[in-house]
């Protein structure tokens, strides 16, 4: 509903870039300006065909990464769109930290681009599902940056289902200064869920080494899920 004022709020309060600064004018801007989103760099082949991490080099044939060969996730893939820098990642601070909500429907038509390059089939009988935060955490942030993605691209895909039974059972705390191993341990039974739909898009904002959607993918096929397949914005 917010961003359906924006263009009359300009008049007193001129909206400018969370990135740049500069003053947004077109109404099919919010709080990231066109020169910052368009500036983002997506996330191309060669990948891993399983996580989405980017490989360096030419190759000619299905790769897998060494950390999936050591690790095979419980996802059945992962794509990221962006790289986590530049305007996309001041966005996603602006959200996440500064509470600033002009820059969702920027998020939501972000992801609803990359939905449409991994998901060719669409979003038919495939749930929507964010990662969850802990209840702790929800109280002091006061929302959950995926689900407000994910509510914003119902307007841009009106079909598409929420689902919202995954919970974080076990507050993690940050794993910014974590290792791969580190991380892993410490999200190992965080997440649970009851009856969870067949077919899963799991969403979230950020994926480091993917410890953390991948203890959700567990949750969701222990509760019955059968595809589970990962998108997140960025790539850190």
């Amino acid at each position: 509903m917010l961003h359906r004022l924006l263009p009359l709020l300009d008049l007193p309060f001129p909206r400018s870039c969370c990135s740049c600064g500069a003053q947004i004018r077109e109404e099919t801007e919010t709080g990231l300006c066109w020169d910052c989103r368009s500036a983002s760099l997506a996330i191309a082949p060669p990948w891993c065909e399983c996580c989405g991490m980017v490989v360096a080099g030419r190759v000619d044939h299905a790769f897998i990464c060494a950390r999936c060969e050591e690790h095979p996730p419980v996802y059945d893939r992962a794509r990221s769109l962006f790289r986590y820098e530049g305007g996309l990642r001041d966005a996603i601070h602006a959200l996440k930290y500064h509470r600033d909500f002009s820059v969702v429907p920027d998020l939501a038509r972000l992801l609803w681009a990359g939905i449409q390059v991994h998901v060719p089939e669409g979003l038919a009988g495939r749930a929507l599902v964010p990662v969850p935060l802990h209840a702790r955490r929800l109280g002091m942030r006061g929302f959950n940056q995926s689900l407000e993605v994910l509510q914003a691209l119902r307007k841009l895909a009106p079909g598409a289902q929420i689902w919202t039974g995954l919970r974080r059972v076990k507050d993690t705390g940050t794993q910014t200064r974590l290792s791969a191993a580190g991380r892993r341990d410490n999200v190992r039974g965080a997440f649970a869920a009851v009856s969870a739909p067949e077919s899963v898009l799991l969403f979230d904002d950020v994926m480091t080494t993917g410890s953390t959607v991948d203890a959700c993918a567990r949750a969701l096929k222990k509760a019955g899920s059968k595809d589970v397949l990962v998108m997140t914005l960025a790539r850190g």
